[in-house]
């Protein structure tokens, strides 16, 4: 229990992931469908995910078996793990993984993988009409230079809680123990109407998804396509944009394509990017 299983076959594997006769189970498509209200996939080329297994944990999620089914589709195996951090015997090079950071990052350690993501301090590189809103650096031992109130992140994620924080000693409980040299993304506080995730590869939007609010699918593509062509992001990733409030389109934030939920975009360009997300560290 809790043990790695392959599907002995694709067939059972699609039959498992993506059957719409099954109770609480859909195509990869209509799972995609069901949890937005608008999606734009453009993809010229037919994914094929032949030779490659993709790594997930064994615990159900609607959206990581919708990509499962997908991998599937396009000639891939699925292995799904319990005791992930004791993945068994497999070949680096045909190895993927897809799952939360924990789940990525001890199979990367262990199975010496090398998995794409976006740099802490993407958002600074981009072009400031990109942001929307004024956005620095600032070192945690000088809390006293933020204005208040603000939304602030740390450069490198999830040290600490990113939210919006009224005051510095609201902060600096929030903050408590954290080392002094670490670096704190400042931001001033805006409302974005909507919030839309799209998955990139090599430049390209390939999908694109209005999981919070509505939104017109042109004028998004349109700059979600711009924030790709940016050579600061890598060759795949997923990005979240919005619409800010009397000022327009605005990046949000970037995410690892192994990492990220499909928030409502095709699983198949997922696992097209996904495939390119991770490999055998050189």
């Amino acid at each position: 229990m809790g043990g790695p299983h392959f599907a002995e076959s694709s067939a059972e594997l699609v039959r498992d992931f993506a059957q719409p006769s099954q109770p609480g189970r859909r195509a990869p498509c209509e799972a995609a469908r069901g949890l937005v209200r608008t999606t734009l996939c453009r993809m010229r080329v037919p994914f094929t995910a032949r030779d490659l297994d993709l790594l997930i944990s064994d615990k159900a999620d609607e959206e990581r078996d919708a990509v499962a089914a997908a991998w599937v589709a396009a000639g891939g195996q699925v292995l799904t793990l319990g005791r992930f951090w004791e993945p068994p015997a497999v070949e680096p090079d045909r190895v993927r993984v897809y799952g939360n950071d924990s789940f990525c990052l001890v199979l990367a350690q262990k199975l010496d993988l090398e998995l794409v993501s976006p740099a802490d301090d993407l958002l600074l590189q981009l072009d400031p009409a990109m942001l929307g809103r004024s956005l620095r650096v600032v070192p945690f031992d000088a809390l006293e230079s933020i204005q208040f109130p603000a939304f602030v992140k740390p450069v490198v994620p999830k040290l600490f809680r990113a939210a919006v924080y009224p005051s510095a000693e609201a902060l600096a409980a929030e903050t408590a123990g954290l080392e002094a040299d670490r670096q704190l993304l400042v931001s001033e506080v805006v409302h974005f109407e909507n919030e839309v995730r799209c998955w990139i590869l090599d430049g390209e939007v390939l999908s694109l998804s209005a999981y919070e609010g509505a939104c017109d699918e042109a004028s998004a593509h349109a700059f979600a396509s711009g924030v790709a062509a940016h050579p600061a992001l890598p060759e795949t990733c997923v990005v979240d944009i919005g619409v800010v409030r009397d000022r327009g389109w605005a990046m949000i934030e970037a995410n690892a394509a192994w990492g990220a939920g499909l928030n409502g975009c095709d699983p198949v360009a997922a696992a097209r990017c996904i495939a390119r997300a991770c490999r055998k560290r050189t």
